[in-house]
């Protein structure tokens, strides 16, 4: 007879450092190799505050898990912050290029 085991409760639970220390190494790094593979200029400095996005999608990633799921959760929301950091520059140039081209037509 098999009998599935009881989680442990969420205070035995160990918090998953290595995805959070990797995901905040990888964070400016991947935004710092988006602005060097970016065709556009430098991001000026209010547009700077739109990394908020990615970098609290990061830090997600250190609110310590209760259940496997939300383990999952947070592996999750680390990658799409990473991403995120690496195409903003892209997405952000495309963006001011559609906007040109609809106002200047």
């Amino acid at each position: 007879m098999t009998t599935n085991p009881m989680p442990r409760p969420p205070y035995e639970r160990r918090q998953w450092l290595a995805a959070a220390v990797l995901f905040t190494v990888l964070a400016p790094a991947a935004a710092w190799l988006g602005q060097v593979l970016s065709y556009g200029p430098g991001v000026p400095g209010p547009y700077a505050l739109f990394y908020v996005v990615p970098f609290a999608l990061v830090a997600a990633t250190w609110i310590p898990p209760r259940t496997d799921a939300q383990r999952r959760r947070r592996f999750a929301l680390g990658s799409a912050g990473c991403l995120l950091a690496l195409f903003y520059p892209n997405v952000l140039l495309v963006t001011w290029l559609v906007l040109w081209a609809l106002t200047a037509s």
